[in-house]
């Protein structure tokens, strides 16, 4: 495969590192867009995903040919509700339209979400509501969160990214694909942070179900992998990587007779 461009928000640490390891083992040219330096031997832009005019300085600086944008930076909802939509979800759409034009025909842009995501058509009026929000005040207002809702911003912003990946992929339609993929939990210097914001008793059923937690890089290798000519066929998908266990848990809940019958032997 010939080396691409690659630009990775988050890139500096967790799976956005892990991703830029991934895409450098494939000889690709990779660009990190952090608040912090990236360890690797790449090229580090500043940018801060809750702050407009960051973003459009930093798209500036990018080349005028990018193959690849992973939207990988993300905090827990212990940052609080404004700055949990800002980054999870308005800062991951404001780049991705501003960076559009530089995107090559045939590349790929890949958002991660998160299992905590999965309930997106169940909350569809408030994911329109903040897919249509103009900015973080109009968000805020829109889903009636104060800013110590930072738990219900993290569902909604990652419902959003879900549902706002399926929108984005029929917009660029031709041009590049779009797809998201939803971790569950996984062993990052966040992991403590969701811990404190989801509890245990919502973590926990799924790190159980899974095994352990997920590791940045098995997330990296679902990410790669959506930017690769096998994958051409998939677009506008949400793609859950936590071992089936938000599947199963989702089973259980609605219909325990049938998860009951489906244990490990």
């Amino acid at each position: 495969m010939t080396a691409r461009t690659v630009v990775i928000t988050g890139g500096s640490s967790g799976i956005g590192l892990a991703t830029a390891q991934k895409f450098l083992d494939n000889n690709d040219t990779v660009i990190v867009l952090d608040r912090n330096p990236s360890p690797l031997d790449v090229q580090t832009v500043p940018v801060d995903l809750a702050d407009s005019g960051s973003i459009a300085a930093a798209v500036t600086a990018l080349p005028d040919n990018i193959d690849i944008l992973c939207n990988v930076a993300g905090v827990a909802g212990t940052a609080g509700a404004r700055t949990v939509l800002s980054v999870n979800f308005l800062g991951i759409r404001e780049l991705t339209e501003k960076a559009a034009p530089k995107i090559t025909t045939g590349g790929a842009v890949v958002n991660v979400a998160s299992t905590s995501g999965w309930y997106w058509r169940d909350h569809l009026d408030d994911v329109a509501s903040l897919i249509q929000a103009p900015d973080a005040d109009a968000a805020l207002a829109a889903l009636k969160l104060s800013e110590s809702d930072g738990y219900l911003a993290y569902n909604r912003a990652k419902e959003a990214v879900v549902a706002w990946t399926i929108l984005a992929a029929q917009k660029y339609f031709g041009r590049f694909r779009i797809n998201s993929v939803s971790p569950g939990p996984i062993q990052t210097p966040l992991l403590d942070s969701f811990y404190e914001s989801m509890g245990a008793e919502e973590l926990d059923p799924i790190v159980q179900r899974s095994g352990r937690p997920g590791t940045p890089a098995e997330i990296a290798n679902v990410a790669w992998f959506l930017t690769t000519p096998e994958s051409h066929w998939i677009n506008g998908t949400d793609l859950v990587a936590d071992f089936g266990a938000e599947a199963f848990l989702a089973i259980q809940d609605k219909a325990p007779h049938l998860a009951s019958d489906h244990q490990p032997a």
